[in-house]
């Protein structure tokens, strides 16, 4: 069985006020204790290796281990990289191409975490969830989180035009940034020998865009990556982890052989859609103990479980739009 592990960032908490908290998969400390976990417990391999693997040039070993990344943030290259270095560990960064070298894109997440953030206003009067209050921090993030959730179950275009009407709202013109890391970096990062791999050109839900917007999603990213870095390897990652039959034809019709969801499953190869790969995302209530067993049969399938019902709590929750 493959394992697949799925980071965002790697950072501590508050240290860039631009970058939503919720991204933070692990702090600094937590995240050195669980590659030295990986290092002594498990056989770290390369997406090269997967890849010859799945056309039978070789086999993987037993206690096999994939570490991923999403969304380039910068402190990739600053923080996880280095702690990688040291254990000798490989990884995949997957990487929106739009956003490399462009510090004013920022991820709509992040965007909305600063204007929640930034706003002087206590009340958020016109929403599509109602009235929201912003006088205690306790109710921003309420607010924040709500939104950022019922966003992702709408159409793209009303989505972002619902971001930025409310980012509008709180902080008027205000120039929201990004912070993810540039083409220099990304070229250094493929030199030092971590992979770098399509997540899309701008970061859409794509069960939320049309066909024809996700297949110039995948293409062009993957243009992106050969004219910058040099190959594009025939990878993915679902922005979200969103995906359909739909949107896993285009990929094969794209020449993709491997694409990865948010799904916490292991993977049996010979058995498992390559195209819906599964990960154990990691998060900061991830204390060792935890992110050991999360690792093993049981953890998998506790968390396979847990990522029904928060699936299905979202249904519930937007019954209007189905959580895809």
């Amino acid at each position: 069985m493959l394992r697949i592990v799925a980071y965002h960032r790697v950072a501590e908490f508050n240290g860039n006020p631009a970058v939503d908290n919720r991204s933070i998969s692990a702090t600094p400390s937590a995240f050195r204790e669980q590659m030295l976990h990986i290092a002594r417990h498990y056989r770290c391999v390369s997406m090269s290796e997967l890849l010859d693997a799945i056309e039978g040039k070789t086999r993987l070993p037993r206690r096999s281990l994939l570490i991923t990344f999403d969304d380039g943030y910068a402190d990739f290259a600053e923080i996880a990289w280095p702690i990688l270095k040291r254990f000798r560990l490989s990884a995949t960064v997957f990487m929106p191409t739009a956003f490399a070298d462009h510090p004013e894109f920022a991820f709509w997440p992040d965007k909305l975490y600063q204007a929640f953030r930034c706003t002087l206003r206590t009340r958020l009067a016109n929403t599509p969830l109602g009235p929201i209050s912003l006088a205690t921090r306790e109710e921003r993030e309420r607010g924040l989180w709500a939104l950022q959730n019922y966003i992702t179950t709408i159409a793209h275009h009303e989505g972002m035009r619902l971001v930025d009407y409310l980012c509008a709202e709180l902080c008027g013109t205000r120039t929201m940034r990004g912070s993810v890391l540039s083409w220099n970096q990304l070229r250094q990062l493929a030199r030092d020998g971590v992979t770098i791999g399509s997540h899309t050109r701008t970061h859409p839900i794509l069960t939320r865009i049309t066909p024809d917007q996700v297949r110039e999603e995948i293409k062009g990213s993957q243009e992106d990556l050969k004219r910058e870095i040099g190959e594009a390897l025939p990878i993915f990652c679902y922005p979200n982890g969103n995906h359909n039959d739909s949107v896993a034809a285009i990929l094969k019709e794209q020449g993709i052989k491997l694409a990865f969801t948010t799904i916490p499953s292991g993977n049996e190869l010979e058995a498992t859609d390559l195209l819906r790969l599964g990960r154990t995302c990691i998060t900061p209530r991830s204390s060792l103990a935890i992110f050991s067993a999360r690792l093993q049969r049981l953890g998998m399938q506790v968390d396979e479980w847990r990522h029904r019902k928060l699936k299905q709590a979202l249904t519930q929750t937007f019954p209007q739009n189905q959580y895809a």
